[in-house]
């Protein structure tokens, strides 16, 4: 699976993209949205429980559940924060992606037991580009285990797997830091 270190480097990537510079504290709380999902190793089915498209819709189903409540109550409020709601889907469902292409996946999860692995190719030909693309159905909810914690078959989980991913993870905390810090730890 995509290790610790390619979740976040996406994810402050990310942030960095979408969010407000004067909005360092919003930054920081979505953080912890490109990795959520691997919080099923420990409850649930690991690649399923929260690996699925119902997970990833959760943050904005979350907001209009949020909004409707304050409206039946009276509170109607300006809720500006739709955006960041959505932010949060969307870091989510990157995790989710990164993990469909390597080793799979339980996207319907309740509803549909099986795992997908995505796969995607693009390369150089004489003749020019040519791409590859599949998704194959590797087993059900059972039969695909993903280990999750190092044991005698599997003795370590990377948090970050090779050079160019803690260079990525590098590059990404810096881009996230010297847009975020304030202005006075950068000097």
């Amino acid at each position: 699976m995509p290790s610790l270190g390619w979740h976040l480097a996406i994810s402050l990537f990310v942030i960095s993209s979408l969010v407000d510079k004067n909005e360092w504290k919003k930054a920081v709380l979505l953080v912890p949205f490109g990795i959520l999902s691997d919080i099923d190793a420990f409850i649930g089915i690991h690649r399923a429980t929260l690996h699925n498209i119902f997970f990833i819709l959760t943050p904005v189903l979350s907001f209009v559940a949020l909004r409707a409540l304050l409206r039946v109550r009276g509170e109607v409020r300006k809720m500006q924060s739709f955006c960041y709601f959505c932010f949060a889907s969307v870091l989510v469902a990157l995790h989710v992606l990164l993990d469909a292409f390597h080793t799979g996946v339980f996207f319907f999860y309740p509803v549909v037991l099986s795992s997908y692995d995505l796969s995607f190719r693009l390369s150089v030909r004489e003749t020019g580009l040519s791409t590859a693309i599949g998704c194959e159905n590797i087993g059900k909810v059972g039969e695909v285990v993903y280990a999750t914690v190092p044991s005698p078959g599997v003795p370590e989980i990377p948090l970050i797997g090779s050079g160019i991913e803690f260079v990525t993870f590098i590059c990404a905390l810096l881009v996230f830091a010297l847009k975020f810090l304030p202005p006075v730890f950068r000097h």
